[in-house]
């Protein structure tokens, strides 16, 4: 039976990241998280690898209520796509699937650009190239230890950060992250495309009368507003005039259609 790779991904870095891992690794299969998507695997896996991004320090909620039923593995490896703090991500890991059938034997740190608008612009450029193949160069390392099967984890956040500032400020944010879709607008610049509801993957948009609607499933993966063509979608009053990102080598295509492969 082939390993796997499940991945999350609302803007490309960690699908982008789950294909060169599939690509260093050989035969490993891809397949999304996203919500409301096909049966869940039960049958027994030789490995399992987890792609996802860091939110506020943690697991994303879609992948925490994910990873609670893993099917059983031999080897279990979480892979934290990230900005350049890997937060509690692998203490989260072990903390949702404890008292399961599988353990975490291995985590990994890879930092790419952000796509967290409210926080500024993604580098772009000479910088991103940098970035990316720094990342790139690192997935080729971590490939010979999860060949391997052997148990390695990157160093998490300081307690300071995790548990002070800006961590009581991320811990009440996660916590309440559903409800952050308040934050979403659309302008005038909407040409009710659809790719916005198209590319939620957590079905959380929804088109009326041609605009969408956000509703309160939403996960903060920031997927429509980076993707949007036409900049029309805007977060608070941070977002106006920022350059927007996807991965450079994920189309657009790919990750609406990731939606598709788990029917």
């Amino acid at each position: 039976m082939k390993d796997i790779i499940y991945y999350f991904t609302g803007t490309g870095n960690s699908l982008w990241t789950a294909e060169k891992l599939s690509g260093n690794l050989g035969g490993t299969e891809l397949r999304a998280v996203v919500s409301e998507g096909g049966e869940r695997e039960k049958e027994e896996y030789p490995s399992i690898g987890v792609v996802f991004p860091v939110y506020m320090n943690k697991v994303p909620h879609i992948v925490a209520s994910f990873i609670r039923d893993l099917p059983k593995t031999s080897y279990l490896y979480a892979v934290a796509v990230n900005a350049g703090d890997v937060g509690l991500a692998f203490s989260h890991f072990r903390k949702i699937i404890k008292g399961g059938e599988n353990r975490l034997n291995a985590g990994f740190s890879i930092v790419t650009p952000s796509n967290y608008l409210p926080f500024g612009e993604a580098a772009s450029g000479e910088k991103l190239e940098e970035i990316l193949s720094t990342a790139g160069a690192k997935i080729e390392r971590i490939s010979s230890i999860i060949k391997e099967k052997r148990s390695f984890f990157d160093r998490e956040a300081s307690f300071f950060h995790t548990r002070i500032f800006p961590g009581i400020l991320y811990s009440a944010g996660y916590r309440y992250i559903h409800f952050l879709y308040k934050g979403f607008s659309v302008d005038n610049n909407c040409n009710s495309c659809g790719i916005c509801e198209r590319i939620c993957p957590v079905y959380n948009i929804i088109l009326e009368e041609g605009r969408p609607v956000w509703h309160n499933k939403c996960e903060l993966c920031f997927a429509c507003i980076n993707n949007c063509p036409v900049n029309a979608i805007q977060y608070q009053n941070k977002t106006k005039g920022l350059k927007r990102y996807r991965n450079p080598e994920i189309s657009l295509e790919k990750i609406i259609d990731q939606k598709k492969e788990t029917r």
